[in-house]
């Protein structure tokens, strides 16, 4: 596999794996979040709620104050990630790897972003009567772009390489 494909295949893992673990209140509720949705338990019953519901619930006023600031926050995190992962399938089809090294910089600030919805939410102390997360996916995100990043400073793919560069003889 060359490093197009692969790098798109790390941008995909960044919707797949669990970003943070959390308690809601005084264990009111558990959740899990992925970027693009949450499933949470609570008193009231288990919901799938996704980031577009989240996003309507702040427009419609049902949500406000740390939580309101913080999907937001979260949304603007997950729409690097969606840029990013726009610009590796270009990469992929007109081979241009200046696209691989945006889009890791996209997905590493999209991971700081959302580690940021998650202090808004939740704070940094434990004992924070909002409950407490645990971000699990932060650091993967945050490797999965250093990476990327990396790939594009290592050697190019064998495949792409002109005849010239080789051969090894003198002429």
């Amino acid at each position: 596999m060359n490093k197009y494909k692969i790098s798109l295949l790390l941008e995909c893992l960044v919707f797949l794996i669990p970003i943070n673990i959390y308690v809601i209140g005084d264990w009111l509720g558990t959740g899990v979040q992925w970027a693009l949705f949450r499933y949470q338990r609570t008193y009231l019953g288990n919901s799938l709620i996704l980031v577009t519901k989240d996003i309507t619930y702040v427009l419609n006023g049902t949500m406000s104050g740390r939580s309101a600031i913080s999907i937001v926050i979260w949304a603007i995190g997950v729409l690097l990630f969606i840029i990013a992962t726009i610009l590796l399938i270009r990469a992929n089809t007109s081979k241009d790897p200046s696209m691989i090294k945006k889009a890791s910089l996209l997905t590493i600030t999209g991971g700081i972003v959302i580690a940021i919805a998650i202090i808004v939410q939740y704070g940094i102390l434990l004992n924070s009567q909002s409950g407490f997360s645990i971000p699990v996916g932060i650091p993967i995100i945050l490797i999965i772009g250093w990476w990327m990043y990396q790939g594009m400073n290592g050697p190019e793919d064998r495949d792409s390489e002109p005849e010239e560069e080789k051969s090894s003889g003198p002429e």
